[in-house]
Parts: C-alpha cells; structure tokens; sequence
C-alpha cells in the first residue's frame, strides 16, 4: 500500500504522485484510497451523491472481477467464464485501474504509474490473464452506467409555487443541486420512488415548531445555547459521506481479517447503497420542495404557527445548501452506510474509531454513535430541522436493507461475516 500521497493543484485538475510502493496488504483497500483520493479532489468538485455515483463504478467494478473468479458471492453482472489462471489480485488491480481511467482520464500518468507498483507490490505477472478480465468488467460496469442519466442531471430549475410559506427557495441566486439526480437509474432499487417518505410535518404542527424553534436556537451563526465541542461537531460534518464512511470502513477492516472477496463486497455494496439512497434522496427533495430553516425562520410569521416566532436577521452556523430540505442528504448517506457496515461487522467494530475534518477529531465505539452525531450535526449547523435528519437515516437503512438482500450476496443466499 503507497504510504504518501501528494496533491498538487495542476490546471487540468489534481494530480496525484507517489512517493513509491510498500509491501501490499490488499489490493482492494489500495486501489479504493486511490479512487477515493481522487474522488474528493476532483476538478470541478463532485456534489456528494456524485461521489457515491463514481465509487459505486469503481467498487462493482472490483467486486464482479474479484468475484467471478472466486465465487465467494454473486456478481452485480454476469460474465463469460474466467481464462484458467486468472487471479483475482490481478482482476482487482486492472477492474480498479480501467474504471479511474473512464471517470478520471486526466489522471491517466498518474493511474498508470499506481498500476504498474501495484502490479510489483501484489507480485502479478503482465502476463496475468486475470488483468483482462478485470478490464473487460469495468468496461462493462462503465457501460452499464453510461446513459444512467447522471449526466443530464443539472439544469435550470424553476421551483413549482415558489415564494409560497414552506417551499423552498433559492438563496443569492444560487441555481438548484441537480434537481434530476432523483431520475438517475438505481442500481439495486427497482425505481426513484419505493421507497418515498411521507410529507414533512405540516407547518401548522407541534412538531415543526418544535424543530425549528430547535434549529433557531442552536443553529444560529451565533448561539448562546451551541457548545464549543457542539460546533465542532457541526464543521466535522461538513465532510462529505464518501469521506467520512470510507474511512470508518477501512478502520473497520484494518481490525478483522477479511480476504480479498469479502473486502471487495463490503465497499461494493456500501457505495451501492450509498448510491441507491442518493437517487432516493434527491427525488424525495423535489418531491416535496421544502423550505430551508434560513427562510422558514425569516417568514416564520406566515407558517400558521402560534408557537414559531420571526426573524428576519437569522442565520446558520454554516451556508445553506442550494437545494430543498427535506430529507437530509448526509442523513440518507450516512444511514445507509452505516447501515452496511453494521451488517458486516456489527454496531460494534472492535475499533475505536478515530477521524479528523475540517481540523476537529471525533471518536465513536460503535457505528450507531456516529450516525447520532450527524442527525445532531445538521441542526447544530442551523441547515436542518431534527425530523429531516431522522428521515434521512431511516431512509438510508430502508434502502440499504434493500440492496443487501438483493444484491452481491452469497450462492446460499446468507451474509458471511
């Protein structure tokens, strides 16, 4: 595994370089901190459900190649049987290398350079026929992805009823996020829609007016009620899921000894929920165009509400996304992932699990621990009412129960732990 990455700002994007090969450990968990690096330094930067798009690519991709030669589990594809000899290191290293090329060709030096250490750190012949079969399934997962629609996915957006008490609106001009990210094909889910959550609480209700009055509170830019280690909470999150998840896998599984198939199926399928839920999300989003806290305080005078209470001056603790509110994107991330991941390891790693963002440390026993933290997160950053992130996490584990019971499982149809 390369010790040392470098990131250096080129005109073309970020360019990666490497300080040099070290004895591999898995050439599964090497080739996903490269896809991962590139991921979150990717010129122009990639919205959060865009990253979860190209690592899903890149995950299957590994996962059917080391998969078909294996028969641990079932592959996402199905593919022409395997050239006697093919090793499943190879088909992980060339399936890796192929799909970055497609999603990232200015990268092309830097990819080749990682492929050939990679080839010399597994100890893989060129003359591997598992290289080619690699190739050949990421041109296939490449292919399959290629009109999902994710391309078309941000356009000009014109708000049905805007300006109405609780629809969302454009701050500063700002266009919408990817307003067609709901009509991107799922990869597991049957359609955009299955699992729909109902509407936000009325803005006549109890419950949104204990939400906001919350968010009001401690999510203001300046609070008096918001701890320091609560705002530190809030910038940590600012992390996008990719970031933040992938590590807390490859912490996960630096305590247990899974081998190449496992390791490949546990990224696979958590970037396909993570995926899945993103297509979720966006089209629940646009469903229902709710408005953000920043407006609904401002105009908190025409919601209905005796217990709301107006203010025109309020601001979050961090920048209001460009895009509707309900539900919460990280809260949809973040609960199908971990949902993954409790499945694969229990709530409970065996690890401590440790990360730093935006300069702040948090630590967790369990995977639980952390999803708790970001449904408090997005109120403390005043960009959230509480029940959007509740909804989102519920959303998230909806969808990633989905996906592991129909896809990538073993022949028998059973987790294997």
């Amino acid at each position: 595994m390369w010790k040392h990455w470098h990131i250096v700002p080129m005109a073309c994007g970020a360019l990666l370089t490497l300080s040099g090969p070290a004895q591999a450990a898995n050439p599964v968990t090497e080739w996903n901190q490269l896809a991962v690096t590139l991921t979150l330094s990717a010129v122009p930067a990639q919205a959060p459900v865009q990253q979860c798009r190209t690592m899903a690519i890149v995950q299957v991709s590994v996962h059917d190649a080391v998969n078909a030669i294996t028969g641990e589990y079932d592959t996402y594809r199905s593919y022409p049987p395997v050239i006697a000899g093919a090793s499943p290191e190879a088909a992980a290293i060339s399936a890796a290398h192929e799909a970055l090329l497609a999603l990232f060709p200015a990268q092309s030096a830097v990819l080749d350079t990682a492929y050939q250490n990679s080839l010399a750190a597994n100890s893989v012949s060129q003359a591997d026929p598992g290289l080619e079969f690699g190739r050949s399934v990421a041109q296939s997962i490449l292919q399959l992805r290629a009109n999902d629609h994710a391309a078309e996915a941000q356009f000009d957006y014109t708000v049905p009823n805007a300006g109405a008490p609780g629809v969302w609106e454009r701050l500063n001009g700002a266009p919408a996020l990817l307003p067609g990210w709901g009509r991107v094909t799922p990869w597991v889910m049957r359609s955009a829609d299955q699992f729909l959550p109902g509407a936000p609480p009325a803005l006549t209700s109890d419950r949104y007016a204990q939400d906001l009055n919350e968010v009001q509170e401690i999510g203001a830019k300046i609070s008096a009620l918001r701890s320091t280690e609560q705002t530190d909470i809030a910038m940590f999150w600012r992390a996008s899921p990719t970031a933040i998840w992938n590590e807390a896998l490859k912490q996960a599984l630096a305590a247990r000894s899974l081998d190449l198939s496992q390791t490949a199926r546990v990224f696979a399928l958590m970037y396909l929920a993570a995926a899945d839920v993103s297509t979720a999300c966006w089209e629940a989003k646009y469903v229902y165009n709710a408005w953000r806290p920043q407006r609904a305080i401002a105009n908190a005078d025409l919601d209905g509400n005796d217990a709301t209470v107006s203010d025109p001056s309020w601001a979050p603790l961090l920048p209001t996304p460009p895009h509707p509110e309900y539900p919460s994107g990280h809260g949809c991330n973040s609960g199908s992932m971990a949902a993954v991941l409790q499945t694969a390891f229990g709530d409970s790693p065996g690890v401590t699990l440790s990360m730093t963002f935006s300069g702040v440390t948090r630590q967790w026993q369990t995977f639980s621990q952390a999803v708790d933290e970001v449904v408090d997160a997005r109120v403390y950053s005043g960009i959230h009412f509480r029940n959007s992130d509740d909804v989102g996490v519920r959303l998230g584990r909806q969808v990633a129960q989905f996906v592991m019971t129909h896809a990538l499982r073993r022949p028998a149809g059973t987790w294997k732990q």
